[in-house]
């Protein structure tokens, strides 16, 4: 009999866990959602009827990959002002605690190597885009 209920349990607890993903996934496509539509905007280009026209409105790859980097640095980077005052935040709260210390010192660790990727993703664009220019 408890092994129905604990399924039972186990089968609600599932369908719980995949709700709250299914509702988180929601909420961060209607977060994207208005920080992608400036990019629709720029795209907009007449076309003359009959001829193929460029749907991004981007002539070069390298265009297109900085106007992609601007935006996700737009979002990217208040995200990363907050979690750095969580972060600080957290090392408060610690209060000199050992084992939290060292969990706080890891989200820092990794909130820096992901503000170093974020905003080293334009530096590498454009080192790569000198590269190919230069063996043009």
């Amino acid at each position: 009999m408890n092994s129905v209920r604990d399924k039972k349990l186990n089968i609600s607890a599932d369908s719980l866990q995949t709700n709250r993903i299914s509702n988180g996934v929601k909420k961060i496509a209607a977060f994207l959602i208005p920080f992608l539509i400036p990019l629709s905007v720029v795209a907009a280009e007449t076309c003359r009827p009959g001829s193929l026209c460029n749907p991004l409105g981007f002539s070069t790859l390298y265009e297109f990959l900085i106007a992609i980097l601007n935006v996700v640095i737009y979002i990217a980077f208040p995200a990363i002002v907050l979690f750095l005052v969580w972060i600080g935040f957290k090392f408060v709260t610690a209060q000199g605690n050992a084992e939290e210390l060292k969990k706080v010192r890891g989200y820092f660790l990794w909130a820096i190597v992901g503000a170093l990727l974020v905003l080293g993703a334009r530096v590498l664009a454009t080192a790569i885009q000198a590269t190919v220019e230069q063996l043009r």
